[in-house]
């Protein structure tokens, strides 16, 4: 498993594979304030300062709460202010939504898009409801196909590509996790392209 350090190339860096707290730590040891970022925006301030790139715009830390005040109130036309993503902030938006459509189905990372929304209301200095929060959210869940894939997580997206290839018809999960954990330990990018190259040129 290779390791992080200071002096490490972009390359040795983008073939690697980091769990998130060893990306917080090495993000900490560069005086990265990590904050609310997720991991692949971790991985974004990380690989812009082994690149020595200090004018590139990168994601900003958005916090949840903006006072220390109490969580808000689950009502339509209350202010974002102090966000709680949980059950009961999931379950209030999934209600409302229900009252225009009951028979609306969840999507695959509908989640992860409406907070990446909201985070980029916020940084735009933008007002929101939780009205306007239930609308997206809609919107996300009628999408047709689907929505674009959560960057932060390679290892789903592996097992999907994995399972997807004809080449690997009727093949298990354990399967595809089995070729995951040894494109992991390999010198290239954690991705199923990678992994196939690899194959085609009898390296794995």
């Amino acid at each position: 498993m290779r390791k992080l350090h200071k002096n490490m190339s972009i390359e040795e860096f983008e073939c690697g594979y980091f769990y998130a707290t060893e990306l917080k730590m090495f993000a900490k040891e560069l005086n990265i304030n990590i904050g609310s970022l997720r991991k692949n925006e971790i991985e974004e301030h990380i690989k812009a300062y082994l690149l020595g790139c200090n004018k590139i715009e990168l994601p900003k830390n958005i916090e949840n709460r903006q006072t220390k005040g109490e969580r808000d109130k689950l009502l339509p036309d209350a202010y974002v202010v102090n966000y709680v993503s949980d059950k009961k902030t999931k379950m209030f938006l999934k209600t409302e939504i229900t009252k225009i459509d009951s028979t609306i189905k969840d999507k695959s990372g509908q989640w992860y898009w409406l907070n990446d929304w909201r985070k980029q209301q916020i940084r735009d200095n933008q007002k929101i409801t939780y009205k306007h929060l239930i609308d997206h959210l809609y919107n996300l869940m009628k999408t047709e196909g689907k929505l674009p894939r959560i960057p932060s997580t390679r290892f789903n997206n592996f097992i999907t590509d994995y399972l997807a290839d004809s080449d690997h018809t009727g093949a298990t999960r354990q399967a595809a996790i089995d070729a995951w954990e040894r494109l992991k330990t390999l010198p290239a990018e954690k991705n199923y392209q990678a992994y196939k190259a690899l194959l085609k040129d009898q390296l794995i």
